[in-house]
């Protein structure tokens, strides 16, 4: 990627970004995306908390050690019930729910796309607030609209002390270090770790970029539970080389050798963590498929809606990606699964892996050739790709 300055890095370029702040120091933007104020309602986020669908949490402030955490789907009865102030509404993946907010995730295409897990948007009145406390990932908080105070201290670790006794992790010492007012349309970066304390100055949402951190932990069982689903029943413990022991309980180091050199084989069959990696880094958030079209599209059909200049955009909650060198795709896995494809269609998936909203006009080229058209096809049936009514607008 070239070297160029990035509005919403504040002018500072890409690799600055990389190397002198990513996951080592906060970084402020003013307006690091303008017109942002209208692109989510707080009534429309309240809206989404009643889908039975949507992951939704209120979190209640009563005193620094007194919180309640309720989780949705909601009603109507609820917010009524609420105080007036101090208490916010969290909605996880908006950007499965609102093209506008998924197109935001385009800003920041210089971080890999398996790495982002959501867009969190939270709603307060005033004084409302999750606590002070951090995070075990990247976060960019966006103000979206109204004024949310932050205050960014210490750096924390497992071992940090937290209010015992409670459903939200609250740290029992908060050292604040710096402070902003964040306004519409500015933007907050926080490595993982940073102490972070946000209340709202009034009515506001913070729309909350964050990535994806597994544990070693989770990257282990995981990878374990890929291994075990591969049959290999024939592939078992020997010892041709067993010598007669002086006492049988005794458990060799040859014996435990040749079961290191098992484990170490197995976690170190490159082209195996990389297909685990392409399948498990590109499930979906919440582990479903999007709906297919009620009638497949043909060929034709399809070359008929780009020619009219139809909008295509991938599904919102799904996730694209490729392995192989950076420019020629060896392995494509969209949604936890790996897709076979001619190498003639590598370039088309560079496209489509690049962004989440594509010119049909450059769709129409790469279509020239039918193996393309019909693996474009083949992603609009599964529901990946979708037509909008809409005409394609430049961004």
């Amino acid at each position: 990627m070239a070297s160029k300055p990035l509005p919403i890095l504040g002018g500072r370029s890409a690799e600055l970004f990389l190397s002198e702040y990513w996951q080592r120091q906060p970084m402020l933007v003013r307006g690091a995306f303008v017109d942002i104020e209208n692109i989510i309602e707080p009534e429309e986020l309240a809206g989404f908390s009643l889908d039975d669908t949507v992951e939704s949490r209120i979190i209640l402030e009563r005193s620094p050690v007194d919180w309640e955490l309720r989780h949705g789907p909601f009603n109507q009865k609820t917010f009524k019930n609420l105080p007036k102030t101090h208490w916010t509404l969290l909605v996880q993946a908006l950007d499965h729910q609102v093209p506008a907010i998924s197109d935001l995730l385009e800003a920041f295409n210089f971080i890999p796309n398996w790495r982002i897990d959501d867009v969190m948007a939270s709603f307060a009145p005033k004084g409302g607030s999750v606590g002070p406390h951090y995070d075990f990932y990247d976060v960019f908080l966006i103000q979206a609209h109204g004024q949310r105070r932050w205050q960014v201290g210490q750096t924390c670790t497992e071992e940090t002390a937290i209010v015992p006794n409670l459903p939200v992790r609250i740290l029992q010492e908060f050292q604040p270090e710096q402070e902003w007012v964040l306004n519409p349309g500015d933007m907050l970066y926080l490595p993982p770790g940073i102490a972070h304390y946000g209340v709202a100055e009034n009515e506001c949402i913070t729309l909350s970029v964050g990535f994806r951190a597994p544990s070693e932990h989770e990257i282990i069982n995981e990878f374990v539970h890929y291994l075990l689903a591969t049959p290999n029943e024939g592939q078992r413990y020997s010892d041709p080389d067993l010598t007669v022991q002086g006492n049988p309980g005794w458990l060799a180091p040859a014996a435990i050798e040749k079961v290191a050199e098992t484990l170490h084989r197995l976690v170190s069959d490159r082209e195996k963590i990389g297909l685990w990696m392409g399948e498990y880094l590109s499930q979906t958030k919440y582990d479903q498929n999007p709906e297919p079209p009620e009638e497949d599209y043909d060929t034709t059909e399809v070359l008929d809606l780009l020619h009219q200049n139809l909008s295509v955009r991938r599904e919102e909650s799904s996730r694209f990606v490729y392995t192989g060198d950076q420019n020629h795709p060896k392995g494509l896995f969209i949604n936890g699964s790996k897709l076979e494809f001619h190498p003639f269609t590598q370039q088309m998936i560079l496209f489509l892996c690049k962004s989440r909203h594509y010119n049909p006009a450059k769709l129409v080229m790469f279509c020239e050739a039918p193996v393309n058209l019909r693996f474009l096809t083949q992603l609009l049936n599964m529901g990946v790709l979708y037509f909008e009514e809409e005409t394609y607008q430049e961004a």
